[in-house]
């Protein structure tokens, strides 16, 4: 059975925010993304959660529309759920300083998922095939840029990565032989150095 296209994706207002800050609803969220639709168990076994835990934060997931349900599978005892969108739009300035605190709690939870994939990523660099260890990257550039130079760099990383998505989604798709799905992460930030530059200043 075909799956409805999934919107592109998805912006973070005051009131969704509340249903994704938090880091178990991150890793629940791209687990769905990635590796297709699943129950509450299923879910916890790919992530070592506890089964009661994944079941309250899909409902909520599903309460602020991050998820929807897949009528299309289980029975009346099983319920399985899907991303209700490819990808979710990091909130802007407004939302950030509006919502209590929430838009910095999505932040850190982005930042504590993201760098749990990472470490777990290292650890598991030994047993990879020769072919991929030398294919995985680990990496960082410094460079000097105005706030106008860092916007337009980050664009031109996002373009040359949606070239390289496909129009099926990684979790429906069917891999070529040898391919794995890989995890492509960038941040760009001020240093600490150079941060208090950033800072507004109060003109009289």
């Amino acid at each position: 059975m075909e799956h409805p296209q999934q919107p592109s994706q998805v912006h973070l207002t005051p009131r969704n925010l509340r249903g994704i800050a938090h880091p178990l609803r991150v890793q629940i969220l791209t687990s769905l993304r990635t590796e297709g639709p699943a129950t509450a168990t299923t879910v916890a076994r790919r992530l070592n959660l506890n089964t009661g835990a994944t079941s309250y934060h899909l409902r909520q997931l599903a309460e602020y529309g991050f998820i929807t349900e897949e009528p299309s599978r289980g029975g009346r005892r099983e319920r399985w759920w899907r991303a209700a969108h490819a990808n979710t739009v990091v909130p802007d300035d407004e939302v950030l300083d509006g919502s209590v605190g929430l838009g910095s709690a999505y932040l850190q939870a982005l930042g504590q998922v993201w760098s749990g994939a990472l470490m777990a990523a290292i650890e598991a660099t030994p047993s990879l095939t020769p072919e991929w260890r030398d294919a995985q990257d680990f990496g960082d550039y410094a460079l000097t840029l105005t706030p106008a130079e860092a916007k337009e760099l980050a664009a031109e990383i996002h373009t040359l990565l949606r070239r390289r998505t496909p129009a099926a989604t990684a979790s429906e798709a069917q891999p070529p032989d040898g391919a794995a799905r890989v995890s492509f992460q960038f941040q760009l930030f001020p240093t600490s150095e150079d941060r208090h530059a950033t800072q507004p200043t109060d003109m009289e």
